[in-house]
């Protein structure tokens, strides 16, 4: 029976509604191994009663807060923008929030914007940073994106010179006798840089 008080409903609440063990509810919302019958029953008793995880009091119990922060330079190009849709779906996916913040490719904002996650908790960082001295907590987990940061942080990247090489050079080696290649590309570096491997191809 729903209890008759006006504060929110807890984990002994569901255990009694449900008619299970409080051990049985915690296992249910820690995604432990729990017969499918009872955890029918505890989340079925949970919808009824509106119980939900409180997300901040867990914090306090385990260290963590299931929240990744990510720090991007702009969310005005679209490879940021997609990449963070899909991260965000991934995390989701796990049960992980997400915090996004933007930098405008200014290296102090990336540090002010690492400052004030951390605060905050998360559990980790996925960043693109232009900044070589951005000071990261040892005991922060931070992944960088596209650029090897610094010895030690893990670094996910592509290889764009090969990919570049690998395009232009298979319709060579397919025999289509291709002389010239198109390039589209923006800003000034990424042209120049672009131009001179072109070159070399």
């Amino acid at each position: 029976m729903a209890p008759k008080r006006n504060t929110a409903p807890t984990m002994k609440d569901v255990a009694a509604e449900a008619g299970v063990a409080l051990g049985t509810v915690s296992k249910v919302y820690n995604n432990l191994p729990v017969r499918d019958e009872y955890r029918e029953k505890v989340l079925a008793a949970a919808h009824k009663l509106g119980y939900s995880v409180n997300r901040y009091a867990r914090s306090f119990k385990t260290n963590r807060t299931n929240t990744v922060a990510l720090i991007w330079p702009t969310l005005r190009n679209p490879f940021f923008a997609y990449l963070s849709d899909a991260m965000i779906e991934e995390l989701t996916r796990r049960d992980y929030r997400a915090i996004v913040s933007i930098t405008n490719y200014d290296g102090q904002a990336e540090q002010r914007c690492l400052d004030m996650v951390r605060q905050n908790r998360v559990d980790g960082v996925i960043a693109l940073t232009y900044n070589p001295d951005l000071e990261v907590a040892p005991d922060l987990p931070f992944v960088s994106i596209d650029r090897h940061f610094r010895a030690g942080v893990p670094c996910v990247a592509s290889d764009n010179f090969g990919g570049g090489q690998l395009a232009a050079g298979r319709p060579k080696t397919a025999g289509t006798g291709l002389s010239k290649a198109a390039l589209f590309a923006s800003g000034f570096g990424y042209c120049r840089r672009a131009r001179q491997t072109l070159g070399r191809l």
